[in-house]
């Protein structure tokens, strides 16, 4: 408590006076007749010191408490002067706190327009091989049991696309992906009674294929640009970063604390991101490009990859309006989620004028 005088407004007269602070940011001067005053303690104006001179403290309504005990005021107000300042600087100057909040918006939104991405990639290429494989063994789990469906494709057809693969297309892993053990996957993906072309990659170099996708394919170099397609989602880890987009959080106190016990359930997340996701633009973007170096590389048209894309996004539209339900729209609008954009096509010209002139590198 600290002892002085206390003036009311427009008074001259001095009434002895008490003042006390609680912990809950507010004072109380309690005046000599028994008279308190109460309020923030925030709201108070206190002088400045100098030497021994009387400290003055103002009150909201204009009344003073003065004091000679400055030792006590400066204990008593300890660093509260400057935050006291501060938020009446801020309160006193509207455009200060407008700008205040403008910043902490753009703050929060650049995290996670780039920050978190940005993050996601760091992390997605520094855990272990080993992760991708735990992740994608709950995630095939997950697909097998609630979206698809055995292949109808004959055992001599798939075989011989696997077989193809392995001897063509997986030994083009380079040094740094030497650690990717690709496997394809033949399934059969129905919504309702329509059949979904498509083809999934996990991180671990799982590849699933869907019967309609091979059906609608006129070639095996169609079947391979796509093949690769998914390849370079797999080698740049898009699918593992979109994961730990969606659980970035879980996934840093993963790696702060050492424990990896939770990956296992992560290839759930990893599946439903998979159907109901896309990749950004940039994902697909590196993805083509990786294709396209490759197909290059083994003597593949790009324009192979245009050609399945177009074939196959006219399919899903001729669908779409044959049918027009709800269900066949929310099947339409997944797979606009790969769209064969005018952008990715002409890369895939720009490579294609490449390979006819039999270059090898596209600059």
């Amino acid at each position: 408590m600290i002892k002085g005088n206390f003036h009311t407004k427009g008074s001259a007269a001095r009434v002895t006076a008490v003042l006390s602070t609680n912990d809950m940011g507010r004072y109380a001067i309690e005046l000599e007749d028994g008279t308190v005053h109460r309020g923030e303690l925030s709201h108070l104006t206190i002088s400045e010191r100098l030497g021994n001179v009387e400290r003055k403290i103002r009150l909201e309504d204009g009344a003073v408490f003065a004091t000679l005990d400055n030792d006590g005021i400066d204990t008593l107000f300890k660093g509260e002067q400057k935050i006291n300042a501060f938020v009446h600087y801020l309160e006193t100057n509207l455009k200060w706190i407008a700008v205040a909040v403008v910043v902490a918006m753009f703050t929060v939104f650049a995290f996670f327009k780039w920050g978190v991405p940005w993050t996601s990639q760091k992390i997605a290429h520094a855990l272990p091989y080993e992760t991708n494989e735990l992740i994608a063994e709950g995630t095939m789990d997950f697909l097998d049991s609630y979206l698809f469906e055995e292949s109808n494709l004959s055992i001599e057809e798939q075989e011989k696309i696997s077989k193809h693969f392995k001897n063509k297309l997986a030994k083009l892993s380079v040094e740094d992906e030497s650690k990717i053990e690709y496997s394809i996957h033949f399934r059969s993906w129905k919504m309702g009674e329509q059949e979904i072309p498509n083809a999934l990659a996990l991180p671990s170099g799982d590849l699933v294929l869907t019967d309609k996708f091979i059906q609608l394919s006129e070639n095996q170099d169609e079947i391979d640009a796509v093949l690769l397609h998914e390849m370079g989602h797999v080698v740049h880890r898009h699918s593992l970063e979109m994961l730990i987009e969606g659980t970035f959080i879980t996934v840093a106190v993963m790696l702060m604390t050492g424990d990896g016990s939770g990956l296992g359930d992560m290839g759930i997340g990893l599946g439903s991101a998979l159907i109901n996701s896309a990749y950004s633009r940039g994902h697909e973007s590196e993805a083509d490009k990786y294709a396209f170096e490759k197909m290059l590389q083994v003597g593949i048209d790009p324009k192979s990859f245009s050609n399945i894309m177009n074939r196959m996004t006219t399919y899903m539209t001729e669908e779409d309006n044959s049918t027009k339900n709800k269900e066949d729209d929310d099947i339409l609008d997944y797979f606009s989620s790969h769209p064969s954009t005018q952008e990715r096509v002409d890369l895939a010209n720009r490579y294609s004028e490449c390979f006819k002139q039999g270059l090898s590198v596209c600059k």
